[in-house]
Order: structure tokens, then sequence, then C-alpha cells
């Protein structure tokens, strides 16, 4: 089966033949996105390392300007907690996954890498079970030596935390600092003269979804002088304050190495501390609001490695204190709330910082940051399309704004200028009107504000945003068993498939609104089990952790069936599910018996084939300790009864969504914390289908046309582009010689002579434009892959293929391979041999067959056994060429109409037909299409005719060369063939420009071919047909052309006869 080989296979393997060919494709935006650790290169002051807290490890090597994922494909997870280069030789460096900044959509790894060749490959060295990792710390003189601070599991116990050091390079790890299983280690430091000594952070933290425990006595500050042997609590050391701890930062500079600062969470006194002797004795330096706010996800402190008087935290907003601490200044920086910073010990102008909004390098000290508007990296909850061509895609990201961005661009890129920033972000659905995409439902700020539910009507053309909340009640500080209605963080609402003037939204109950939010009206009673005992303020007794994230029992996932109006189904966070038949009037509890206690309803996913059959995505990770099992389940009967379908789903993947194929009834595409798995047998049996997208969390999936359009919470939005392959898969298709998948149709978008202007040949040097003065298109050119030219753009959203998507499979003994496109008369356009097929074929994530572009420029590989892909950008086949001279380059690009595609393996043909269909923005008609096919295809005629005409001069030439040089040839001979040479070059030279650089063929008369190609260059830039001017130097160029051919056969066919 499609699933079997993935099974028995390691988690992220990549290399199942049947659908190797597949590509999805990161269309942005580029616009940053929340980050967790970062470090610079010790000696080379433009590179860095960003460590995203879920979307992978990125590098610079050119100060921020620009960013490039490392390790793709080597790591199991996207979340990076913590990064670590050894000073004295840069190639070791060490990664911790799992962010330590437990909000409550923190992402997890497995544990530490290792890499001694400066990023380009990585190994997995254990501490799998660690969850989060916070710091660590490499031994100066040893790089074998490290030590790992981990705050363990962050939605339950564990025994993994605390601090863990190895003295091999990872290849053992001993637990040298442990409080107990609800107690980890958030910070780390080694002493910069010293390094057997160290102070480590304990934490005692727990979140759940209902609010998280960011305190209690379990904490504090240890410190060993032995290298970890022994540790001593220093908590109670005179000057630190009394009663319990929340989190803890600490920092030392070797500019002081007795000097110790700890920015401290306490019941008592909240604030920063200073010890002048090694932690012995401390003394509250500031406690300053400012740097103090919310600790359980800031309060990381840092002091200048070469002056200990500055120190900066990264909180709301980053602060820096040039006094030790007694005072603190506001830095720029490129957003707010700030995770991780780094300055370079031998150059403290050289400095790199982390928040929300992405990541920022400084080489002058703060004056000026690089930006973020050149990182793929925002984190998305869920997604939509609309209905226009190209259709958008959008989505809430977190903490950043409301996003539209195009699925494709006639530029081949998708820059972020072209991305619509629709309004103020955070969380939750963004829905553009149907109809009318101008206007889009958004929540403002999700949840925000102790559950205001900012429903929000943005208007593009205005500008405006108009929150029209279902009930504007700010209710900070206060349980949510006080509320009036309680709503998810992601609370959840659709407009009604069967009326896009009615709305749904969910509380704890359900509302309605038939005139965008103006009014509301309630059409439930509370459908959640109301755990009032889970409602409590959350944080610590003397400082509650209450945003809105922590509301629970409430609606978390409410959708109409697309077969019947007000057929509704909803589901809660706590584990309840319910339908409606009638708008609302009646609901029946269809909850599956036997679901486990606190199981959130993540996904209800209503069959587009079958009213009757329902999924669901069920997850329990956020409210059970450690359950990160799957669940999935199905009703085909209106929930009377439910069956799992995740009996061979990988466990340890959580199940985030699911979504059925709207053509291919029970495939299933699945959304976890690692990317996607797809099922083709409703469930029967799963695979995984990443293919080239790196290990991400998946919230969100939906299937539009023909693509699969995916959510991820580190990078973005992707686009598998045609999963027609997927649809009409069948096992029996392998036995087959060959076998010729129907091709979607395919409504092109244009062409300008800009994409092809810009760039260069295939190299590993960046590429700035693609046309002039439009910002935002860097790229590298990869050559020739399936048929499309290749650029992989590094500051931008990648290009979908620019033609029609062929895809087939080969046996493994296939040997004569073809490919023929014929028109709807079944006219040949163009045959491609096997040797002229360029399909890619992917081994790995890093081995993309481009070696022989960057040599050669051409096609990377050849067909080969399992799913091969194939473009044919709509183009009939180049004018022939005429040795010696620059090129005549034409070949028109082949109207709307009917076509068939048709695959020969060893003699035996298959043959399907496709539609090229016009942009729906166009205006013309089929006939003028017609008319300008008509006009073109003669023109490239009669551009053939004058290039053969030449191709018969330069065999004239030949011959008469041939004669000349004889020494038997006769006076007249030789005569008659000088006569024969000079009237063939004057003849070629006439027609086609022989100049050999730009400025010699520009200072030449323009030769009738030229004037050809002008005329073809124009017919490339519009679908409607030529105007009259052009018609006009068309058959002007046309007569010339056939006088010119005449006068000089008929004077070289005299002269011929002499030879």
């Amino acid at each position: 089966m499609l699933a079997a080989a993935l099974l028995q296979a390691p988690v992220l393997a990549q290399d199942d033949e049947s659908i190797q060919a597949l590509e999805w494709r990161a269309i942005g935006p580029f616009n940053g996105g929340r980050g967790s650790s970062v470090v610079g290169h010790p000696t080379d002051p433009m590179v860095f390392w960003f460590g995203h807290s879920s979307g992978g490890l990125w590098k610079t090597e050119d100060a921020g300007q620009y960013w490039l994922p490392v390790g793709e494909g080597q790591f199991n997870y996207g979340s990076v907690g913590a990064i670590a280069v050894y000073e004295k030789n840069p190639d070791i460096l060490y990664v911790g996954l799992g962010e330590p900044n437990m909000r409550q959509s923190v992402s997890w790894g497995d544990g530490m890498y290792k890499s001694t060749d400066g990023g380009e490959t990585w190994q997995h060295i254990g501490l799998e079970s660690l969850k989060q990792i916070a710091r660590i710390r490499i031994h100066p003189d040893n790089p074998d030596v490290v030590y790992v601070a981990t705050p363990g599991h962050a939605f339950g116990p564990s025994e993994d935390r605390g601090v863990f050091k190895t003295t091999d390079g990872g290849e053992t790890w001993t637990k040298v600092l442990y409080k107990n299983d609800g107690t980890g280690a958030i910070d780390l430091v080694m002493s910069p003269e010293n390094p057997d000594v160290l102070f480590a952070a304990l934490w005692e933290f727990e979140r759940k979804a209902w609010g998280a425990k960011t305190g209690g006595p379990d904490r504090g500050i240890w410190r060993t002088t032995d290298g970890g042997e022994n540790w001593k609590e220093i908590s109670r050391n005179p000057g630190l304050p009394e009663g319990a701890m929340g989190r803890i930062g600490l920092t030392m500079s070797a500019a002081d190495p007795n000097r110790v600062y700890a920015i401290v969470d306490s019941e008592t006194q909240q604030g920063l501390y200073r010890s002048d002797d090694v932690g012995d004795n401390w003394r509250l330096v500031s406690a300053d609001a400012n740097i103090t706010a919310r600790p359980f996800y800031f309060y990381t402190v840092l002091a200048n490695p070469s002056n200990a008087d500055e120190l900066w935290i990264p909180g709301n907003k980053l602060w820096r204190s040039v006094d030790g601490g007694e005072s603190w200044i506001l830095e720029p920086g490129i957003k707010d709330d700030y995770q991780d910073i780094w300055i370079d010990s031998s150059n403290d102008q050289r400095i790199i910082a982390t928040c929300d909004g992405g990541v920022q390098v400084t080489l002058t000290g703060g004056k000026t940051w690089s930006s973020f508007a050149n990182q793929n990296g925002t984190q998305f909850y869920r997604v939509a399309t609309d209905d226009q061509f190209p259709y958008r895609v959008y989505s809430n990201s977190q903490d950043l704004l409301v996003y539209s961005v195009p699925s494709r661009s006639r530029w081949g890129g998708i820059p972020l200028h072209m991305t619509d920033f629709i309004g103020s972000g955070e969380t939750g659905p963004v829905i553009p009107k149907p109809g009318d995409p101008n206007i889009v439902y958004s929540l403002a700020t999700g949840a925000t504000f102790g559950g205001a539910a900012q429903f929000t009507v943005n208007n593009i053309k205005t500008g405006q945003a108009e929150t029209r909340s279902l009930w504007p009640e700010i209710l900070f500080g206060t349980p949510a068993s006080d509320f009036t209605y309680r709503f998810n963080w992601q609370a959840p609402f659709f407009v009604s498939p069967h009326d896009p003037d009615t709305i749904y939204f969910g509380g704890n109950v359900v509302f309605r609104t038939r005139d965008e939010g103006m009014t509301w009206e309630k059409i439930s009673g509370d459908l959640t089990h109301n755990r009032t005992e889970k409602m409590a303020v959350a944080g610590t007794p003397w400082l509650p952790e209450y945003f809105g994230q922590e509301i629970f029992s409430t609606i978390h996932r409410l959708v109409e069936s697309p077969h019947e109006k007000g057929f509704i189904w909803a589901g809660t966070d706590d584990g309840r599910v319910w339908l409606t038949r009638n708008g609302g009037k009646k609901w029946t509890e269809v909850t599956p018996p036997d679901l486990p206690e606190l199981s959130a309803i993540y996904e209800i996913e209503i069959s587009p084939h079958d009213p009757a059959t329902t999924y669901l995505a069920i997850t329990r990770y956020r409210k059970a300790d450690d359950d990160y099992s799957p669940y999935l389940l199905k009703t085909d009967d209106y929930g009377k009864s439910w069956k799992r379908i995740d009996g061979t789903f990988p466990q340890g993947e959580i199940t985030r969504t699911i979504r059925e194929d709207t053509v291919r009834q029970g495939m299933l595409f699945v959304g976890t914390e690692t990317g996607v798995f797809v099922s083709i047998d409703d469930g029967g049996e799963w695979r995984r289908l990443n293919l080239n997208m790196p290990p991400l969390p998946v919230h969100d999936l939906e299937i539009k046309d023909a693509d699969l359009v995916a959510a991820t919470h580190g990078r973005g939005f992707w686009i598998l582009d045609d999963i027609s392959p997927l649809r009409q898969y069948e096992e029996k298709l392998t036995q087959k010689p060959g076998h010729l998948f129907d091709p979607e149709d395919h409504t092109r978008f244009g062409y300008h002579w800009w994409m092809d202007y810009g760039g260069g040949p295939p190299s590993e040097e960046k590429y700035f434009f693609v046309r002039n003065a439009e910002a935002g298109y860097t790229f590298y050119e990869r050559g020739v892959v399936n048929g499309e030219r290749k650029r992989d753009f590094i500051d931008a959203g990648e290009a979908r293929p620019l033609g029609v998507l062929i895809y087939y499979l080969l046996r493994e003994d296939a040997k004569e391979v073809s490919l023929e496109i014929l028109d709807e008369d079944g006219d040949l356009v163009r045959r491609f041999t096997q040797d002229e097929i360029p399909t890619q074929r992917f081994l790995s994530f890093d081995n993309r067959g481009y070696e022989q572009d960057l040599v050669t420029g051409e096609p990377a590989a050849t067909v080969s056994k399992g799913l091969n892909r194939f473009i044919w950008d709509m183009r009939y086949p180049r004018v022939s060429a005429i040795p010696g001279v620059p090129p005549v380059v034409m070949n028109p690009i082949a109207k709307p109409g009917t076509y068939q595609v048709r695959l020969t393996v060893d003699g035996k043909s298959q043959t399907e037909s496709f539609e090229l269909k016009l942009n729906p923005n166009e205006t013309y008609t089929r006939e003028q299409t017609d008319a300008k096919a008509e006009a073109w295809m003669a023109l490239y005629a009669k551009t053939e005719e004058g290039i053969q005409a030449v191709l018969r001069a330069q065999e004239a030439q030949t011959q008469a060369r041939a004669v000349l040089e004889s020494s038997s040839a006769s006076a007249d001979a030789k005569t008659a063939a000088q006569a024969v040479d000079q009237l063939a070059t004057d003849f070629i030279a006439s027609m086609v420009a022989t100049g050999r650089t730009l400025v010699q063929i520009i200072s030449e008369p323009t030769k009738p071919l030229s004037k050809l190609v002008t005329l073809h260059n124009i017919m490339e830039h519009s679908e409607g047909p030529p105007n009259g001017p052009w018609l006009q130097v068309y058959e002007k160029t046309a007569a010339e052309i056939d006088a010119d051919i005449a006068n000089y056969e008929k004077a070289v066919s005299a002269e011929m006869k002499k030879m």
C-alpha cells in the first residue's frame, strides 16, 4: 500500500518512490516570528545563529541581511531551545531542542544535537526525553565537557529535569542537579574565571490548558564549585528575598568574575539582585517594573562580557543599564517581547537578540538593527483561502498581524510587499467574506483582555478594522468562573457556507449574527463541562498569569455541514461533542463514549462526500500528564457511534487537525507537531507527507482545488501543489512499466521578459532582482529542474511552477521513455525524449541533485523509478538554431484550449487530456485568443522559413568554400564559388545579426529576423490579439523576407550551376 514503506521506516523517511516528486512550497510571509535562542560566531563578525521557537535553526553570514535554515532534515523537531558554540573551535556547535519560554503554544524537542563542521551536518547525541532545553554551557578548554539546563516537560511531572553533564561530547550523560519531578533548571551560567564554578536557577513550573503554575517553594539558585559533582543551594544567602520564588535569570561578566547578577521573581520582592563575592552575599539593585514584568515568559539577563556594569534585559521591551542595574534605558528594537540576547566578548558593539518578531543583529551597539522582514518564521494557528485568482491565503499570526498572502506571483517568488497586512493579530481564524474578499473577518487579539472575543470586520479598501466584540467586558485577574461568557484563545467562528451574511461564533455557548456582529444572539446553552475548578486565576499567589490563553471549558471548534444549512457541530476543549440539525434550536450531545477525560477537540471535519460522516482530531498533551498520543475518530452515522482510525498512526505524534480530500473519498490529511501525514484508505494506514518540508508544527490544513495548504506554527504557509497523483494512486499502477496521471487543468498567470532577464547562470552566488526597482527577490539560480527554471528564493515565498504539472510513475525496468504534447487536433506541439526530460528525485532534503546544475547549467537528473514530475512550460519548441551567429529566440506560448500529453514507455503509450485556461481576470474572448494564436504561429512559421533560408545559405557557403579549397576545381568553378560565397555571406548578414557582443549587435542595422523576434516578444506579454501596427510591421517584414529570399535564391542558384 501507499503507506507501507514509511510505517516500517524511521519517522522522517522521505524516500517513498510513490510520492517522491511531490513538492511543498513555502510561500511566506517573510516577516519574522518568535525566537528562543541566539549566539554569534566568536571570530567571524558577520556570522550568527538563531534558534526559532518552532521553526528550526537559522544562520546568517552577513550580519542579518539574509537568513538560511541550517540542518534541514537532520533535526526531528522544529523547536530550538538553546545553542552553544565552542569559542576555540567554532566548527563545534551544540543545539538543544525544545523552547524554554513555555506559553500555551509551546513546542518541544527530542534532546541534544552536535555538529563538528560548522553546522553542515548534525548528530543526535541523546537526552531525547527532556522535551525542553534552556541553556547549554561548554567548558572553555574542553569541548567534550558540556552542561545542559532543562526545565523538563512543560505539561506534567517528569524526572528528566535539572542539569545534565557530559564529559565525552555527548556519548553519555549524567544528571548532576535534580530537585524533584516538578522542578527543572531554567538558567545556567559558568564562571568566566573558573569553569568548575556554575550557578543554576531551578524553577517550579507546570503548564496546563487552564493556566500555568509559575513558581513555588521548590525553586532557587544553586552553586557548584567542582564542575557539578556537588551543588549547594544559595537561595537563602544574605540579601536574597524570602519566601517562594518563580523564574530566575542569571549572568556573569568576564570583566568582573566575582560579580553575579540574578533577576528573581519572588513573593516578597521581585527585582534584580547582585553579588560581588561569587554568590555569598547579595543586594537588591533594582525593582524597576519595566524589567520585572511577566517573569514566567521573560526573566533573562545578560552582562556585557567586557563591562560588568552594562546589563541587557530582554523583556516586553529591550532594556539596558550602564550603571550595574541601578537605572534602565529603553533600547529601540524591531518589536516587543524579547527572549534572548548575546554580546560578543571581544567586540561589545556586536549583538544579536530575538523577540516575538524574529531576530535582530547590530554591529553598532544597538544604534541600528537588522530587519526581521527577511525571515520565514511566522506562527499561524488556522488557515483559510479565498476565491480570487490567484487565491490568497489568510491567517492570524502569533503576536503579529493578520496576513493575506498570494498563493503565487507572476514574477515567480512571492515577496513580502505582495502580502496584505490586514489588521491586528494574535490568534484564531481569519476568514474572507465569500464573494467579497475586500471584507475579512478576524479576531483582533484572540481572546486577550480576559475573554473579550474581539470579532473584527476588516475593510481592506478603507483600512478600517471595526471590533464588534461579543461581550467586551475586560476581566483581567478575574476567575473565568465569574465571566458572563468564556472564550477560547483560539475562539472559533465561521461564515455559513449556505448564507454569507450569517456568522456563527463559539464561546462556552454558540452565538449567531446576521449583521456582521452589530448584534449577536445566543443559540445554545453552555456546551462545556463547566469545569469551574479549572477556572482559577493562574500563575503564583503573588503574581497572576492570566492573559486569555488560560480560559478553559470553552468551545474550541465549530463547523456547519456543507450539505445542510443549520446542521452544526461543536467541540469543546474539555471533551464534549455536540450537533444541532436546526440552527441551534436543539442540541444533541454525541461525545464518543470512551473518550478520555479532558480530551480537547482540535478539529471537526465533516466529510465533503457524505453528510453522515465526520472526523475528529483530538489532543490531550495540554491536559493530561505526558499523553502525546494521537486521537483520530470517525463516525458515519451522525455521531451515534465512533471508531478509532489511529491504530497505525505513529505514537507520540499529537494530532492537531484532520481534513478529507474534496475529490477522493477516504483520503485523509493530518497535521501534527512535526508535519503532515496522509492516508488513502480512510485511516487504515498512514504515511508521512513532509517530503521537502522540515519537521514543523502544522496547526491547520485546507484543500484548495488540487492544492493542499498548510498553516505551520513556525514557518508560515506551505502549499503542496497539485495532489492529483495522491487522488489517483492505486497500488496496481506500480506494476505497470509506466503510468501517466491525469493532469490538472492549468490556469496561466502571464509572462514578462523581466522574469528571464533577472538572475544569471546557476551558482551559489545570490541574485538580487527579478525586475528593476522591485525589492524582495533574492535567490539562487538552480538551472532547469523538472522542466522549469528553478530558483531558490531566500527572502520571498517560493514560486509555483510556470506551466502544466505532469506526473508519471515508472517501474524500475523501464528503459525508453518519452513525453509528447499534442494540441486539440492531435497535432504534435512538442516532444521530449528521455534525455530531454529533466526530472528531479528527492533523496533527502539537502541532496536535490543540483550539483550538475552548478557546473553545467544542464538539467539536474533524468527519469527515475517511482513518481516523476515534469513541467511543460506551455511553449512550442524554439525555432532552429543558426550555427555561428547569436541565437534567434522564439518559442510561442500555446493558446488556451484543450491539449493532450502522451507518455510512451518501451513502446506502450498512454494519453491524458487537460485544459490550458485563461487567467479569469482577463477580459479577452476565445475568438481573440485564437486570433492571437493564429498571428503568432504565422510569425513563428515565417521566422523558421527565414532561418531555413539562412541555413541553406550556410550550406551553400560550405560547398563554395570546398570548391575554392579544391586543387582540382577549374577557374570558372572557383569564380562561381567566390560569387556563391559572397552572395551567401551578404544574404546571411542581411537576415540575422552577426555581432558577437550586445554592443556589436545593436550597432548593426536591424535585421528582418530581429524584427520578427521583437514582434514575438510583444506577443509574450498579452493574451489578446496583436494591434494594427503590429500586423502592419509583420506584413512589411514578412514581405521583405520573402523578397530577399527569392532574390538571393534566384542569384545563388544561377551561380551554383556553374560550380
